[in-house]
């Protein structure tokens, strides 16, 4: 199934979902037709249902592009027409634009090991806000909200717990989409911002665009 579903988010960014129902080999095929001469084989050969889907969902979006990535790992178009961002999860591939901020998205399903984890990216602060007993669909909106900051900044070295902190989130977990806060603390970058949400049968995405 093609692009089921599309937002358009109050930042100005277009927010894209592909639902993953194709074969790898019917996803591998339309890599093909969409790329054309861009299409790197070995993608087509090698790459995942997923990275396919993703691949798909942004020559859908930008015919006539190339997809290139940074040093940091962070995709990018040629020509630079919008600043991009993808995540996959499951059954699911999102995608996200925006003609002039950078943007970062992440989608997840519920991980018991959340759990386990989730000192190693959660800072004093949030730790105390969280209590002793979070649920898991709360830290993983919190895991989500990082790795959707992490991928708009796209700069590796950026710490979770040391630049990245969550200062308001949802506690309700029968809120299906909202709103989150953050602040970044880079040494060379410091900005206040707000991110989006949605969930849906185990699934939460977080997405961001820095202004």
């Amino acid at each position: 199934m093609p692009l089921d579903l599309s937002w358009s988010c109050e930042s100005g960014a277009q927010l894209l979902r592909w639902h993953i129902t194709e074969t790898r080999e019917d996803l591998s095929q339309m890599y093909n037709q969409i790329w054309g001469d861009a299409a790197d084989p070995n993608t087509a050969e090698t790459g995942s249902v997923h990275k396919l889907a993703a691949r798909n969902t942004i020559g859908t979006a930008f015919p006539k592009h190339q997809l290139i990535f940074t040093e940091h790992g962070k995709p990018t178009l040629s020509p630079n027409t919008a600043h991009i961002n993808h995540s996959h999860a499951g059954e699911f591939a999102l995608f996200i634009h925006h003609p002039s901020l950078a943007v970062g998205v992440d989608i997840e399903q519920i991980r018991p090991q959340l759990a386990r984890i989730y000192p190693r990216f959660c800072n004093a602060k949030e730790l105390a806000a969280l209590g002793p007993d979070p649920n898991l669909e709360t830290l993983l909106l919190i895991w989500c909200a990082k790795e959707a900051l992490y991928k708009a900044i796209g700069q590796k070295g950026t710490d979770f717990r040391e630049h990245l902190h969550l200062t308001v989130w949802p506690t309700d977990t029968n809120i299906a989409e909202g709103k989150m806060e953050a602040n970044i603390t880079l040494t060379d970058f410091e900005q206040a911002c707000t991110l989006q949400f949605l969930r849906w049968d185990g699934y939460a995405v977080v997405w961001v665009a820095l202004g």
